[in-house]
C-alpha cells in the first residue's frame, strides 16, 4: 500500500471532511509531532480499536497541510509508524473508517454518494486490490 497515495486520495474525494482521528501504538516520534502540529480540540469520536496494548489517539483537522505532511511522512514511514487505525468524519459524521489500516477493509458511510465512493474505491484498488468494499459501510 502506498500510504502518501492514500492520504493524498482521502483530500481529493473528501474535502468537505473536517476531522481526522489517528490511533496508534508505534506511531513515530515525528509523526507524533506531526499529529500535534494538526489537532483539534474535542473528544476522540471513534471509539477505541485497540484494547492491549494502550495506543495513543489523535485528534487532527483534517487539512491540505495535514495531508501534505502526511504524504511527506509516508514516504519514509512504514505503516505501522503512522498509524494503525483512521477515521474520517464530516463534524461528527462518520465518513471513512479504517480498522487496522493497510491490511484489513476500507469502510465509507452509506451518506457518502456513489459517485464519490465509487471513485474512492477506483483509486486505492490500483493501491492494493481488494482493499475497498462498499457493501460493508459505517454508520449509516
Amino acid at each position: 500500500m502506498d500510504s502518501a497515495r492514500f492520504f493524498e486520495a482521502l483530500w481529493r474525494r473528501f474535502p468537505e471532511a473536517t476531522t481526522l482521528y489517528v490511533e496508534g501504538g508505534s506511531i513515530a516520534p515525528d509523526v507524533k509531532d506531526c499529529y500535534w502540529t494538526h489537532r483539534e480540540e474535542g473528544d476522540y469520536l471513534p471509539r477505541a480499536q485497540t484494547i492491549f496494548p494502550r495506543s495513543e489517539k489523535f485528534r487532527c483537522r483534517f487539512s491540505t497541510n495535514l495531508v501534505d505532511a502526511l504524504a511527506a511522512l509516508g514516504e519514509k514511514h512504514a505503516e505501522p509508524e503512522l498509524l494503525d487505525h483512521v477515521a474520517l468524519y464530516r463534524d461528527s459524521e462518520e465518513l471513512v473508517v479504517w480498522h487496522d489500516a493497510f491490511a484489513n477493509l476500507i469502510l465509507v458511510s452509506r451518506t457518502v454518494p456513489e459517485s464519490v465512493a465509487s471513485s474512492f474505491a477506483a483509486r486505492e484498488r490500483e493501491n492494493v486490490p481488494g482493499v475497498f468494499s462498499r457493501k460493508v459501510t459505517c454508520n449509516g
